[in-house]
């Protein structure tokens, strides 16, 4: 990856749907050019797709936990993390360092809510949990800076 395809992903992190001819006028660069580049950022797997932001509270999903679970049973973590992908609520899974296996972040329309989907979650697989219920949110989805200079 050069210069220019970091000066690509840069101008598509801060606006996904910007149109490429768009992202080539602003870069000095042929319309081809941006279109080749991206093409060949997807085919490595660079980029892949774009996401839609959402407004959580508007969507009517404003509570947002993180939820910390040690994996106490035979099977992988990735086969945990299988059963946990099945709840629609789950909006992501990572492994983590630590006293726990895994850390969920999770989604709910209340906190009522809340509690059914750890209900739910908690028959997934057998182990302790710790959840944290976010209070704010002040920034979120940030794309970490590429090394232009690289």
């Amino acid at each position: 990856m050069d210069q220019l395809d970091r000066k690509i992903l840069i101008s598509l992190a801060e606006e996904a749907r910007r149109p490429l001819s768009r992202v080539a006028e602003e870069l000095g660069v042929a319309n081809t050019t941006v279109h080749q580049r991206v093409r060949r950022l997807e085919e490595r797997g660079v980029i892949r797709g774009s996401r839609l932001l959402v407004d959580w509270d508007e969507a009517g999903v404003p509570v947002l936990a993180a939820i910390f679970v040690e994996v106490n049973e035979s099977g992988s973590l990735g086969d945990a993390a299988d059963r946990f992908a099945e709840n629609p609520y789950v909006m992501s899974c990572h492994a983590v360092t630590g006293e726990f296996d895994l850390m969920l972040e999770v989604r709910a329309r209340s906190s009522t809510h809340l509690g059914n989907v750890l209900e739910m979650l908690r028959s997934t697989v057998r182990g302790r949990s710790r959840t944290h219920v976010v209070l704010t949110s002040f920034f979120d989805g940030r794309v970490p800076p590429f090394d232009i200079e690289a």
